[in-house]
């Protein structure tokens, strides 16, 4: 289900909140070792979160990244 949200500065739109994901679960997402995404997130290079001692990542937002980071072909 997804609610609009508005006010005077501007008009927003919400959708259920997407659930977190392991390190592992990240690491297979993006096809790398888990050490990497852990080093990658305690580097900021990825956008994570933590959980007392755990590392969380929502897959849109690597995806996002992924994007963001894409290297051009050669013409």
């Amino acid at each position: 289900m997804t609610k609009q949200i508005h006010d005077n500065k501007n008009t927003e739109t919400t959708t259920p909140a997407e659930s977190f994901v392991s390190v592992k679960i990240a690491a297979e997402f993006l096809g790398i070792p888990e050490n990497t995404c852990y080093k990658l997130a305690l580097s900021r290079k990825v956008p994570s979160y933590k959980a007392g001692k755990l590392r969380r990542f929502r897959l849109s937002e690597l995806a996002e990244w992924m994007e963001s980071n894409r290297v051009a072909g050669g013409e």
